[in-house]
């Protein structure tokens, strides 16, 4: 195997070395992973480009979709295709639209809008989760490279030192030693430029699919508070158009209690003692 073909333009200025006379000092186990290495910084460069472009993308449809959501007079009339290329915002419209299209002519009354909101409000949730793994596809590869990288590194230099270490003879010099060593440790180097910057993408990527998370979540909430205030205005119009609603009650006072009757005053007899103050005189023996 030829380092050079490894690293065609890259040079080191490390004593005025390049890059192939470092990896020509490795054994064929430190190639290989080297070479493993490169592979991999390859793919994570690819897979974090990748997941750049489709959050950007999924982010910019999301916003168009929602943009039309609100010039449109109703949710719960649309009739939205669950496809594959449907963008998250899309899906959970279309997952909302068919969990209330299994109640259409149900809703009678308010506890049938209460039914019929709990299954959308489940079809929701169940849709967040669907998009929320769609979400973090392929982050997982980058966390496997960020973690296995410097470990796939380090264990192709600890191989590489012990070779070298076995390889001395009893009056070894520096030089003898030097070579070993260096080649030992360009697979920990080519560990380290995988994990570094798969580190640095992973966290942005993460970044941005948590800030999607939460505008996904207000996105369902939303949807839910528009679809069931359209519900009551459904069931509005037909308690109208049935003649259910009736005419307002105006509250009335209560009636005033009827009034008791009063008896007829009965004349008192007038005490003894006060007739004989008023009796006129030489009556008194009447």
């Amino acid at each position: 195997m030829s380092s050079s073909l490894i690293f065609p333009a890259l040079f080191i200025a490390a004593g005025g070395k390049s890059a192939a006379w470092f990896i020509e000092q490795c054994d064929v186990f430190g190639q290989a992973i080297a070479l493993l290495l490169v592979f991999c910084s390859i793919i994570s460069i690819c897979t974090m480009i990748q997941k750049f472009l489709e959050l950007s993308s999924l982010r910019r449809r999301n916003a168009g979709f929602e943009q039309k959501l609100r010039v449109v007079d109703t949710i719960i009339g649309l009739n939205l295709l669950r496809v594959a290329e449907a963008t998250p915002y899309e899906y959970l419209a279309s997952e909302a639209g068919a969990a209330f299209q299994r109640h259409r002519g149900k809703v009678l009354n308010e506890a049938s809008i209460t039914l019929c909101m709990g299954h959308v409000e489940n079809a929701i949730q169940r849709a967040i989760a669907r998009q929320l793994v769609r979400y973090e596809r392929r982050l997982i590869l980058l966390t496997s490279l960020v973690s296995g990288g410097p470990f796939l590194g380090l264990l192709g230099t600890v191989y590489g030192v012990m070779i070298a270490f076995g390889g001395l003879s009893d009056k070894a010099t520096i030089s003898q030693l030097a070579p070993g060593v260096a080649g030992a440790l360009v697979t920990t180097t080519c560990g380290l430029l995988v994990a570094i910057p798969a580190t640095f993408g992973y966290n942005y990527l993460i970044t941005q699919t948590k800030i999607m998370t939460t505008e996904l979540e207000n996105f369902a909430s939303s949807l839910a508070d528009r679809i069931e205030l359209e519900l009551q205005e459904l069931l509005h119009r037909n308690d109208f158009a049935d003649g259910v609603v009736s005419a307002p009650r105006v509250q009335t006072a209560p009636p005033a209690p009827a009034p008791t009757p009063i008896s007829p005053a009965v004349e008192a007899p007038t005490p003894s003692f006060y007739r004989d103050e008023v009796a006129a005189p030489g009556t008194e023996n009447l």
